[in-house]
């Protein structure tokens, strides 16, 4: 028995798992160069990475292969671009503005996972990317030269200034909530993110700082979860989960003799905006930590297979409502007290 394993690195891990058995043919014989590539570009980065990684084939254990670095990258750094496009802001007559080449870099971050960790090579530019203004509206064309043959792939570029969020504090004492923010260009999907910040101190007087992170959930544009007016989209979330997500963040043993402080602004809410491929990528094959049995059904990789997209992230620091933190000293084993 001969295993052909052909794993795709995207959102988190995705894969296809080829099994087949024979005793006459040869499944090397039939191989042949796959190149996956994951890049989504974000004009508000001083630096965008874009993967671009191989298919790999072997006999024996898969995750026993996915952990050799050889397995996933190709042996010699490729030829590969980005191309930028510009348009004028009624325009759909895009004329080409700038070529920048991607150098290669070893990052060493990767948490530990199917995929050889934490060293991972990915492709970079330093040069600041454009995004959508009152004038202009940019697309970048991502290419790749293998030398046989060449890959490529397009998308428009999301964001703009008038991308914004309407929010000085948050409040969690009622059932339901309610965050409202000025749309963001070529946006198709949005995800919700809030992040709550607190301070641990011992009776030694140690500190530890800490941080709840709750998402509040992904809404495309088209979802009836969102209310769309003048040019503003305003989500509904469950408010009233505050508590029992920080409950269970601190953990149920709350006989920990510590005095926890909350400092203001105390919310930090991120609103990620993502293209239309990446949007279509997501709905398609959906993010996974293991391998699936399934050849991804869509990708905008010419020649290749993944995703090349764009996304945009909006962070702003907001307060706890006082009413909430009313709510929070009413939990006496917390021992929450507002920082002076």
């Amino acid at each position: 028995m001969k295993k052909i394993f052909v794993f795709v690195l995207m959102l988190s891990v995705l894969g296809s798992l080829f099994l087949s058995c024979s005793t006459d043919v040869d499944l090397y014989a039939d191989y042949k160069d796959i190149t996956v590539v994951y890049g989504l570009l974000d004009s508000g980065k001083d630096t965008n990475y874009i993967k671009i990684n191989k298919a790999f084939l072997g006999p024996g254990d898969a995750f026993d292969i996915a952990l050799i670095d050889d397995s996933c990258n190709y042996p010699n750094k490729l030829d590969a671009k980005l191309i930028e496009y510009r348009a004028g802001a009624t325009s759909n007559s895009y004329q080409q503005t700038r070529v920048l080449p991607l150098d290669t870099i070893t990052v060493h971050n990767k948490n530990l996972g199917i995929f050889y960790a934490p060293d991972q090579l990915v492709y970079y530019t330093k040069e600041k990317l454009n995004n959508n203004t009152n004038n202009h509206k940019y697309r970048y064309e991502l290419v790749i030269d293998r030398g046989d043959t060449i890959l490529n792939a397009f998308t428009e570029m999301v964001g703009g200034s008038s991308f914004t969020v309407f929010l000085s504090q948050m409040d969690f004492t009622s059932e339901n909530g309610s965050i409202k923010w000025r749309e963001c260009p070529n946006a198709v999907v949005y995800e919700l993110v809030v992040r709550f910040r607190y301070t641990e101190v011992s009776p030694s007087n140690d500190s530890v700082q800490k941080c709840m992170t709750w998402s509040l959930g992904t809404f495309p544009k088209s979802s009836p979860s969102l209310n769309y007016e003048q040019n503003n989209y305003t989500a509904k979330y469950k408010a009233s989960l505050f508590f029992p997500n920080l409950a269970e963040f601190m953990g149920r043993d709350t006989t920990k003799n510590v005095e926890r402080l909350v400092f203001e602004p105390s919310l930090t809410l991120s609103i990620a905006a993502g293209g239309d491929e990446l949007y279509n990528f997501i709905s398609v094959n959906g993010p996974s930590s293991s391998i699936v049995q399934n050849v991804p059904e869509y990708t905008n990789v010419n020649g290749g297979y993944g995703v090349f997209s764009s996304r945009v992230l909006l962070e702003k620091n907001v307060k706890l409502s006082s009413n909430t933190f009313l709510e929070l000293q009413k939990h006496d084993n917390w021992h929450f007290r507002q920082a002076r």
